[in-house]
């Protein structure tokens, strides 16, 4: 299993060649600033560009709030109350609570205090990365937000995701991408100040750069090409599989899609709708190598399925079974589940309000989507009444004894010291 999951998403390789690269980006912006940034724009996205261009203007985004339709206002508007309501069920309050030795414990959720969000750019646009982004800062709390996008060739920023951090009240935006991006996020130039924390999908150079300012600052995660997995017993509609593989491998850069079953004719049938399908589309004939369809054999079908799945830690996992809630509680790694034939990842992508930012590359086994959390500092408060002194101090000693840290037990005996005075002599 581990076999087929290795051939069907690639080994990662030892990009030594991009690593470099990027720590040559990142080292440049942390000494030139905003020349770095905009010779680095200049040169591999905007020719001609100055300085002056770097902050978006007022008058910009304005201009782009008024030049889109109100039919993707609207959209967004209501794409973006599904995702705020989602994140508001995340959020988790401050408590405090007596424990067994009565010493008072809690814990305060702080929102860092400047978040960098990457929005990718260029020849594309992802309004909804916007809302995917910067609503879970928000619902954080989170004060300081701010954008970074690339700009398209001739400097401009897509009117689309500047309207929609428009209506979200964002007005910091910065047209630079890339590693250089990142960098300036991660140290700050003379325009644009330094973050606590970038969040953000990107293509290969902005991964690696956000892999090598962690420690510096926070990151939500390394991501990697996009991907579906689907599980299908023989009642499924090859019609809408097939839309579903090809609306995956519709990202492009590496993305990967993978049908399970156990049906010869359902893999047959899909097949054949998956190329009648993207020719419909106009996709190329290259997007076919993106799709593995991979039958299910030996022992019991599904239970076979939701192992593999577990193994692969898909990005989507789709459920296109007669009874998708049965499986649920088998399923131990993937990023978002969607049950049923009545939804698939194109929702999650936009609408629903489930986040789209989410684990690739198997990471779902031990990270998840973007969230508030992401956005939030735990902070541990601790108070002790004397009893408590008294009665965990011994236990304290032994402890730190073992550990040769002298220090350690010397301050929790003076406190045990203090506490123990005969009330005449604590005056």
């Amino acid at each position: 299993m581990a076999g087929l999951v290795a051939r069907l998403r690639g080994e990662p390789g030892d990009d030594r060649a991009l690593s470099e690269t990027v720590a040559d980006i990142i080292a440049r912006v942390r000494e030139g600033g905003d020349t770095a940034l905009v010779e680095y724009t200049d040169r591999f996205d905007s020719p001609g560009f100055a300085a002056s261009r770097l902050r978006v203007s007022a008058d910009e985004i304005a201009a782009a709030r008024e030049g889109v339709s109100e039919a993707l206002m609207a959209a967004l508007k209501l794409a973006a109350e599904n995702i705020r309501l989602y994140h508001q069920h995340e959020l988790r309050g401050d408590w405090t609570a007596p424990m067994r030795q009565n010493q008072m414990l809690g814990q305060r959720m702080l929102p860092v205090r400047r978040a960098g969000l990457y929005v990718p750019g260029g020849g594309a646009e992802y309004p909804s990365t916007v809302l995917m982004s910067v609503i879970p800062a928000q619902v954080a709390e989170v004060k300081q937000i701010f954008i970074c996008t690339p700009p398209a060739r001739g400097g401009e920023v897509s009117r689309a995701v500047l309207a929609a951090a428009d209506m979200l009240g964002i007005d910091e935006i910065y047209r630079v991408g890339g590693a250089q991006a990142v960098a300036a996020m991660a140290y700050g130039t003379e325009t644009i100040a330094a973050a606590d924390v970038i969040c953000g999908p990107g293509n290969i150079y902005v991964t690696e750069a956000k892999r090598q300012v962690f420690g510096r600052v926070g990151i939500d995660s390394l991501a990697g090409p996009s991907e579906v997995l689907i599980i299908a017993d023989e009642q499924a509609d090859p019609s809408l599989i097939a839309a579903d593989l090809l609306a995956q491998v519709e990202h492009g850069s590496g993305a990967i899609a993978v049908l399970v079953c156990w049906s010869k004719e359902l893999l047959d049938r899909v097949s054949a709708e998956v190329d009648r399908m993207r020719r419909e589309l106009g996709m190329d004939a290259t997007v076919l190598d993106q799709v593995s369809l991979v039958m299910a054999e030996g022992g019991e079908p599904l239970d076979l399925a939701v192992r593999f799945s577990n193994s692969f830690a898909p990005e989507h996992l789709q459920i296109h079974t007669l009874q998708p809630e049965q499986v649920i509680h088998e399923i131990t790694a993937a990023g978002a589940v969607f049950l049923g034939e009545d939804v698939c990842t194109a929702y999650g992508d936009y609408i629903i309000g489930t986040n789209h930012i989410l684990p690739t590359a198997g990471t779902a086994r031990y990270d998840s989507a973007l969230s508030v959390e992401d956005f939030q500092r735990k902070v541990a408060v601790i108070s002790l009444i004397p009893e408590t002194v008294r009665e965990l101090t011994p236990s304290l000693v032994e402890i730190a004894g073992t550990e040769g840290l002298k220090a350690h037990a010397r301050a929790a005996q003076l406190r045990q010291q203090r506490c123990t005075l005969p009330p005449e002599e604590e005056e």
